[in-house]
């Protein structure tokens, strides 16, 4: 019998015939997933091409797009400009332009969708690129400061990159990224290696293992090939999924791919032979590589001066994603990058760090795009998903306020997106109860806590102190220091005393403070106001006093005096002959 079975295994499963005429398929229905339909009975009339085409591309992204419920995360004051999660879809980070990052860990979380830790990587710089690592236990944390930080599993930092000398003019001479940094990933498969774009025109390779270390962390530079001398920018970087090629984006609109690792070709030394006395002029050695020459160069992919704000590969590295400020999203074939393969258009987004992605069964990619003019009060702004076989949009998922960064992880079959504006930023998550797994269905179905009057908590009385004044009612001023709402900003901030006219200051005479200050300091206000005294009785106050110490006015003058000679008139003169 064994010769009879064999034959008929492969016609078991799914795509076994019809037995009989108008016979129903027997046996158990297939399970449930991301499955393109199967063929249409045969029909008498034909079906034209076109509309069989289209219904099966809506059929696919309905089957495959987890659209049934939606749930958000709130918390952030301004848009949400990046996400990363982990491999196992445990844990989420999401970074905003309020300089802040978010930790969830959806294995732990309950339904109010809280965090369980924020932190602030370098304040006043706000997040361009999270990443972690594959094993899940670090990630990678970009801002705009030139200093990327790494950070472990629980938020808590562990160290950070080097900074580089602005002052050298060739980049592969210095330890670090000396401008602003403009975008970061880990590599896919390996612990130690993480790529940073600049703003400094480089890519740099760090090694994890070395940070901290004197001598630096950083592995190899990749300088960008340019068509005319002067900087450039490098806005967005990433890996190929196989981690075997570095794409990055450069301002005068060309997209060059490096090969990785340091020992590789086109990698050579920058170590320095010759190092110079005295000491405060020496040049220590350079332990690291560089890359001058790229493996590939996309020519004018976008306009030059505009920002790509992010590239993306294919499952297979065939087919890169290139997404522009200008509001274009570029399909481009790497086995023949000197044409481009579909452009989109009208996709207006302004801010830096737009992502652009694609599904896990790589079938379809997406991008963010903003709302009209920026502006939430506008209209809204969308996810849209194209098909990559067909390259059109097949939907426009609607969000409230600006579509920056979207994630669509593989394990989970969740759709991530970070939005806002300038007010506010949120994470909506897309799941759906049949198609996703874990993730947001675990957390969602808990229920916090509700406080009861009859909690009790056992407190040491032992170990409270007791402060003097510590009741509001027995607070006072410290010296020198106003009560609390007396001061000059308070009293403008209450709506009532504003309203309450200026009380003018008696017994003086006066307009404004600054007015009566220098007519205090005058005597030309108070009791010692000479305008109401009388001029002769102020000076006469001071006869006595002269007479009886004649020594405060006679003295200055008694030798230098002349003696006085008094004129006689003709009448003296008359009498006394």
């Amino acid at each position: 019998q064994r010769p009879i079975e064999g034959p008929q295994r492969p016609i078991e499963g799914p795509q076994r015939p019809i037995e009989g005429p108008g016979r129903p398929m027997e046996g158990p229905m297939p399970p449930p997933g991301p499955r393109r339909p199967g063929p249409e009975p045969a029909s008498d009339e034909p079906a034209s091409d076109d509309d069989s085409d289209d219904d099966g591309s809506d059929d696919d992204v309905d089957d495959f797009l987890p659209t049934a419920n939606e749930a958000v995360m709130e918390g952030h004051k301004k848009i949400v400009s990046c996400m990363a999660l982990e491999h196992t879809g445990s844990r989420l980070l999401t970074g905003s332009h309020d300089y802040g990052v978010k930790i969830y860990d959806f294995n732990g979380m309950k339904r109010d969708l809280r965090p369980f830790r924020e932190i602030v990587p370098m304040d006043g710089y706000p997040v361009h690129a999270l990443s972690w690592s594959p094993t899940g236990d670090q990630f990678l944390c970009v801002t705009g400061h030139p200093q990327p930080k790494i950070y472990d599993r629980d938020g808590r930092e562990l160290g950070e990159f080097d900074k580089g000398d602005m002052y050298i003019r060739d980049l592969k001479n210095t330890k670090g990224h000396c401008s602003p940094c403009t975008g970061g990933a880990w590599h896919p498969y390996e612990k130690h290696a993480v790529l940073t774009s600049s703003a400094d025109g480089s890519m740099r390779v760090w090694d994890v293992n070395y940070l901290g270390n004197p001598r630096g962390a950083q592995a190899s530079v990749l300088k960008p090939a340019l068509a005319k001398p002067g900087r450039v920018q490098v806005t967005a970087c990433c890996y190929s999924p196989d981690g075997s090629v570095v794409a990055g984006a450069v301002s005068d609109g060309s997209i060059q791919i490096f090969p990785t690792g340091s020992g590789g070709a086109g990698f050579r030394s920058a170590s320095v032979g010759l190092v110079m006395p005295p000491s405060a002029q020496c040049h220590f050695d350079n332990h690291w590589s560089y890359a001058s020459r790229p493996k590939t160069t996309v020519k004018k992919s976008h306009p030059p001066g505009e920002t790509v704000t992010s590239v993306a590969f294919s499952r297979d590295g065939n087919t890169l994603l290139s997404r522009c400020q200008d509001g274009t999203l570029r399909v481009w074939d790497m086995r023949n990058p000197s044409q481009v393969v579909k452009t989109f258009d009208d996709l207006e987004t302004t801010h830096e760090e737009t992502t652009v992605g694609f599904s896990p069964n790589d079938d379809f990619f997406f991008t963010g795009v903003d709302a009209p003019m920026s502006r939430a009060d506008k209209g809204d702004g969308a996810l849209a998903v194209f098909s990559k076989s067909k390259l059109e949009m097949v939907r426009k998922i609607g969000v409230p306020g600006n579509c920056v960064s979207a994630l669509w992880h593989q394990r989970l079959n969740q759709v991530f997106i970070g939005a806002g504006d300038r007010k506010s930023g949120c994470t909506r998550v897309l799941y759906d109860e049949k198609k996703s797994t874990r993730g947001m269905l675990v957390c969602v179905g808990r229920k916090t806590r509700k406080e009861s009057q009859s909690d009790f908590v056992n407190i040491n009385v032992q170990s409270i102190a007791y402060v003097p004044h510590a009741l509001p009612m027995f607070q006072e001023p410290m010296p020198g220091q106003k009560a609390k709402g007396e001061s000059f900003t308070a009293k403008r901030k209450d709506p009532l005393r504003t309203k309450i006219p200026q009380e003018p200051t008696p017994n003086e005479r006066g307009g404004t403070l600054l007015t009566q200050h220098i007519m205090k300091g005058s005597d030309m206000i108070g009791e010692k106001n000479w305008r109401t005294q009388d001029p002769r009785e102020a000076i006469l106050r001071h006869a006595k006093d002269a007479e009886e110490n004649p020594w405060t006015t006679n003295n200055a003058y008694k030798e230098t005096q002349p003696v006085p000679i008094f004129h006689k008139s003709d009448e003296e003169n008359s009498d006394s002959d």
